[in-house]
């Protein structure tokens, strides 16, 4: 939910993944993508694959249609067009889910399609989550399509991550069913068009554990068609007490993610950091490159800083030896995703944040092709997360 789980961004964060670490370090044009201040967070950015100088953006946009704001570029981010999503909110013409809307994820599916999830929610309990697609690069979307729903607060969806499979041109869409008391998490999958989906299928249904709640999940498509789920396995989400990440899979034919193993014990990080007032996350990311090796990213606050993780599966998921910690010190790095290139090269994201001063910066990191250590470059720094 977009008021519970706001996190501050950085208003206007353009880094195109496909760039060397010696090109990302001459990245630095910070360029603003929304052009207002209605208090905008949780941006989200992707690539057209058929055009890198087309991206388009989704966030939490709090002005007149109270959901998800769309902005959409053609000249590689220098400027950007903006509008927000009609037809999940009474602004845009839906009634039902008068609480608003947001948790945007974008992508572009091979062909060149965008595609937008959007989470939307009522004040009597129900919500759902839309997808639409656009064939323009963004400029227009066909209108919202309802993948999940629920209509009770017992089944209320939430956190939605989409992300896109392009080793088996689909959509992947995972989100929780959360009561406030129970949590368990699902996935659906798209069909080459973003618009017909399977599933729900049930994340980690085989895991065993004295943690209720499955959590905090993303997915990725493998080569051979496994789709893997990472999800965060809690003891009570509503008291901040994440214990392990755990991958598991979902083979072709199959109709629920099984053969869970644990990557690794926790040790969560407070729910706030000092002086700050928004959430801290610590939620996994996963890809797979071309050799089916699986890599996972996660936080964990072990060291009394929240730190990134970074775990390795060359046997298709059955275990994850490679345990490599990328960043150390005082500072704590908040909320890093991650994207894996088919040749095994891992980017990412994160904010950087020192508790000495309250300030965040956020950085671009890259860890080789069979590295074991990430190089990082700053992107923007001195930002105020309150």
């Amino acid at each position: 939910m977009k008021l519970k789980f706001s996190i501050a961004v950085v208003t206007a964060l353009v880094l195109a993944f496909g760039v060397s670490a010696a090109q990302a370090a001459s990245v630095q044009n910070v360029v603003n993508v929304t052009h207002d201040d209605n208090g905008d967070n949780e941006l989200d950015i992707a690539i057209n694959p058929t055009n890198p100088q087309n991206m388009i953006a989704g966030w939490n946009d709090y002005g007149v249609g109270n959901l998800c704001g769309v902005g959409w570029t053609t000249n590689g981010g220098k400027t950007w067009q903006t509008d927000w999503l009609r037809g999940m909110t009474p602004a845009g013409g839906n009634p039902t889910y008068d609480y608003g809307a947001g948790d945007p994820s974008v992508g572009f599916l091979d062909d060149g399609t965008a595609i937008f999830t959007c989470n939307a929610w009522s004040v009597k309990k129900p919500t759902a989550i839309y997808v639409t697609t656009s064939k323009d690069g963004g400029m227009t979307w066909a209108v919202p399509q309802q993948v999940a729903s629920a209509d009770t607060k017992a089944g209320n969806l939430d956190h939605p991550m989409m992300t896109i499979d392009h080793y088996n041109h689909r959509a992947l869409l995972a989100y929780t069913t959360w009561s406030g008391r129970q949590a368990n998490s699902w996935a659906l999958i798209s069909d080459a068009s973003g618009t017909a989906w399977s599933g729900p299928y049930r994340l980690a249904a085989d895991y065993k554990s004295n943690a209720p709640d499955v959590f905090d999940v993303s997915l990725a498509g493998a080569p051979d068609g496994t789709v893997y789920a990472t999800s965060g396995i809690w003891q009570h989400v509503n008291e901040w007490s994440e214990q392990a990440v755990v991958v598991s899979q979902l083979r072709p034919g199959e109709t629920a993610f099984t053969r869970s193993v644990k990557v690794r014990d926790l040790v969560p990080a407070p729910m706030t950091l000092p002086g700050e007032s928004w959430r801290t996350s610590m939620q996994a990311s996963i890809g797979v490159d071309s050799a089916g090796t699986v890599y996972e990213l996660t936080g964990d606050s072990v060291t009394g800083h929240l730190h990134m993780y970074l775990a390795k599966s060359t046997d298709h998921g059955a275990s994850f030896p490679t345990q490599l910690q990328l960043t150390s010190g005082t500072h704590d790095e908040v909320m890093p995703w991650m994207s894996v290139t088919p040749g095994g090269r891992v980017d990412t994201t994160f904010y950087d944040y020192d508790e000495s001063t309250g300030l965040m910066g956020v950085d671009y990191g890259q860890v080789p092709a069979g590295g074991t250590t990430m190089t990082r470059t700053l992107v923007q720094a001195g930002i105020d997360g309150d």
